[in-house]
């Protein structure tokens, strides 16, 4: 076999694996989206739990009742 051809099959092994684990991590959560609150519920800039409501942008998520879709597109329901 050829020196480069095991050169690149482990930099090609090495990208596959590295694009994988990015693919990995941005579709699970990184953070906890209730803050401890509970669900249905986020933390305040004062620190208490407050029920989540639409703010300015959102518009009704179809196929979800009590969703809606915020300013970003993601997905937010009251409980």
């Amino acid at each position: 076999m050829n020196t480069r051809a095991l050169c690149f099959a482990g930099v090609f092994r090495l990208i596959a694996m590295v694009g994988l684990l990015f693919v990995a991590t941005s579709f699970t959560s990184v953070s906890n989206a209730a803050q401890g609150c509970g669900f249905g519920y986020h933390q305040s800039i004062y620190g208490g739990c407050i029920l989540n409501h639409p703010g300015p942008g959102a518009r009704p998520a179809p196929y979800h009742p009590g969703c809606w879709r915020n300013a970003w597109g993601q997905l937010r329901c009251y409980r």
